[in-house]
């Protein structure tokens, strides 16, 4: 994030490509929404988190095979 805040997310790869998708499109809304799948704590029925278009410097992405 332009502010130095680093996130990290655990996603599908199904998702991972929808962000690329948002991310390199740069159309539509400014704001993405990161469903936190088995990350939910809490009493919540679904969490989301959502990031800014203008607020991202880099990302990366690492994938791995579940074993």
């Amino acid at each position: 994030m332009n502010t130095g805040l680093e996130k990290e997310f655990d996603l599908p790869m199904s998702e991972v490509n929808a962000f690329l998708n948002w991310y390199d499109t740069a159309s539509g809304t400014t704001r993405y929404g990161i469903n936190k799948h088995d990350n939910n704590k809490g009493p919540f029925n679904s969490r989301k988190e959502y990031v800014i278009f203008d607020k991202i410097l880099t990302f990366s992405v690492n994938e791995y095979s579940a074993k």
